[in-house]
């Protein structure tokens, strides 16, 4: 099942959204470092953790990097990394 959702993103088109989504991510960090501080991190940082795996996933996926292990192909499933990065992104960018 793992596998399925996997191969799902393997299309070159979702690597390249990818790689850009997550690069668009740190430079919305780097460039709104106080906003994103304000509104991730607080007193409990794990939202701020939570966007910097999905931004790890996402540059995993993005650079190409072929992961044979299921268990590994589970923990950096890109489709979590989408659900993740996505709306901490418009989130920032609105904000």
């Amino acid at each position: 099942m793992i596998d399925l959702f996997y191969n799902i993103t393997r299309k070159g088109w979702l690597k390249a959204l990818s790689f850009i989504l997550a690069t668009a991510m740190f430079a919305s960090i780097l460039l709104n470092a106080n906003t994103f501080a304000m509104y991730f991190g607080g007193r409990i940082p794990y939202l701020a953790i939570l966007v910097f795996y999905g931004m790890a996933i996402l540059w995993i996926h993005g650079i190409g990097f072929e992961i044979k292990s299921s268990f590994f192909k589970a923990i950096f499933l890109p489709i979590i990394g989408y659900l993740i990065v996505l709306p901490s992104l418009l989130y920032i960018a609105l904000n």
